[in-house]
């Protein structure tokens, strides 16, 4: 009898359908939240209502660095992406234009300005996942370090990097006064360790099933998705419902995950920085094209409350058609 190989793919190192639903996921709404204004832009020197500096970062406490080479601010997910234009008069994010350097231009440390190609004593690198400035070697503990990002303020995030093991952490919309204390509480935790509020976490879910496509081969595969969406009010929890379920019916393009594993043409390193001429989502899907998926069948199933964080799951079910089984 004639062996028959496995469908759907060619290694078992491939990425796979699940992750590629996720991935893709994730970055569109990243990418499509930003479109329509989601980052509030910090300026040096810049005062929140109680006076607190919006700018000024923190010693942070990082057990994989010395003491003074890590500096965050009140916000992590900071933005990187070029492109995006403000509306309703509202400025562009703030990010340079060295497409070799993608993002801030540099960070201020006791008021002069450090180009991020600065060699020496203030080499730096941006960890924009985390909103961190990282030194290259320790910089004097009592140094005043300020930088100009813009911060997204919806976080997108895959289900299973959030926050079950990591600490929800609430009242974020400004530095407070424990922020620049040693011991402050929340804020003592690496931004790794903790996440920010309101955000929406994507689960792809163990519910599938197949429809045939054409004769030949092919088929439409229907894969159920969660969006958890936690906010620290009733009004922004709503509001994280209202834009995942209002996607229903929406057609968007997913990326080919392993023709960018083959190419290496990955848009952020290990470190958490864009490379250069890092692609954004528009261009993952141009260059690295992984087909059409539809939401459909979606629903809104759940509203909670946890204390002071409010959350709700909305369930959709993609569909989209894999030649290859």
């Amino acid at each position: 009898m004639p062996y028959v190989p496995l469908n759907g793919i060619n290694t078992v190192f491939d990425a796979t359908l699940s992750n590629d639903i996720q991935d893709g996921l994730v970055e569109y709404f990243d990418w499509a939240l930003l479109d329509k204004g989601n980052y509030f832009n910090v300026t040096k020197g810049l005062l929140a209502p109680n006076n607190l500096d919006y700018s000024q970062l923190r010693m942070s406490p990082d057990d994989n660095y010395a003491s003074g080479q890590v500096w965050a601010g009140f916000r992590s997910n900071w933005v990187w992406q070029s492109g995006i234009v403000g509306i309703n008069g509202n400025p562009n994010p703030i990010v340079g234009t060295d497409n070799a350097h993608p993002g801030i231009s540099g960070v201020y440390v006791n008021g002069a300005f450090k180009p991020i190609t600065s060699t020496g004593t203030y080499a730096h690198h941006v960890d924009y996942f985390n909103g961190q400035i990282i030194f290259n070697n320790p910089i004097p503990t009592g140094s005043i370090v300020q930088a100009e990002f813009s911060y997204k303020w919806i976080n997108v995030h895959y289900a299973n990097n959030v926050p079950w093991l990591k600490q929800l952490q609430t009242v974020t919309s400004e530095p407070t006064s424990s922020f620049f204390q040693t011991n402050g509480g929340a804020w003592e935790l690496p931004p790794n360790a903790r996440v920010q509020l309101p955000f929406i976490a994507i689960e792809v879910v163990p519910r599938r099933h197949f429809r045939g496509f054409q004769l030949g081969g092919g088929q439409w595969v229907y894969t159920d998705v969660l969006f958890h969406c936690f906010a620290e009010t009733q009004d922004e929890r709503n509001k994280l419902l209202d834009i995942v379920s209002f996607q229903n019916d929406r057609e968007l393009y997913l990326f080919d995950t392993n023709k960018i594993n083959a190419s290496g043409t990955f848009p952020i390193d290990y470190r958490g920085v864009p490379v250069s001429g890092a692609l954004r989502y528009p261009d993952l899907i141009n260059q690295f094209n992984g087909g059409l998926l539809r939401l459909t069948r979606t629903t809104v199933q759940s509203q909670t409350v946890y204390g002071n964080v409010f959350g709700g799951v909305v369930r959709t079910t993609t569909e989209g058609v894999k030649n290859n089984i």
